[in-house]
């Protein structure tokens, strides 16, 4: 399976008029990238819902466990369904990027093609448009770095029971 296999809309799915004006196609490339910005925030916001579930889990499981920390078991299955969570959202947010990135690609060679578009743009130059892109990463840097964080946070919560356990 691909990186792009895992988005919603494949472009089998996604249907442009032959005869489609400048500005329907800029249009229908904006609602593109729309809707994969959507659909790269829901699988963000199903991530955090689910690392602060598993968190309030693991904290239940940490107080309320019997003699000296108890069951392992209720000890290391969060951390597990962390690592599970980690390993299913991690693709997803990225392939939703990489479509993103498509779509934006064909927005700015609709640009380049018809020039007079130009006034329906952010970045009419290429030093903006490289401006403006930058911009966009720096903007995305928690969406691409949250998993890592979980993963580093989820390591350290995985290896305290055994700290704890042979204190």
């Amino acid at each position: 399976m691909t990186e792009n296999a895992s988005t919603a809309r494949s472009d089998a799915d996604v249907a442009v008029p032959a005869a489609a004006t400048p500005n329907e196609l800029l249009s229908f490339y904006r609602s593109e990238i729309r809707f994969e910005s959507e659909v790269v925030n829901g699988r963000l916001q199903a991530l955090l819902g689910s690392q602060a579930f598993l968190v309030i889990a693991y904290a239940t499981s940490m107080t309320g466990s019997t003699k000296r920390w108890g069951d392992s078991m209720v000890l290391l299955i969060p951390p597990l369904l962390s690592l599970l969570g980690f390993v299913l959202a991690l693709p997803g947010i990225r392939a939703g990027y990489a479509a993103i990135a498509k779509w934006e690609g064909k927005q700015r060679a609709l640009h380049d093609r018809m020039p007079c578009l130009m006034d329906y743009t952010l970045a009419p130059n290429e030093d903006e448009t490289r401006d403006m892109m930058r911009r966009g990463q720096r903007g995305a840097l928690f969406a691409h770095q949250a998993p890592y964080v979980f993963l580093v946070a989820w390591t350290i919560f995985a290896g305290l029971p055994f700290y704890l356990y042979l204190k």
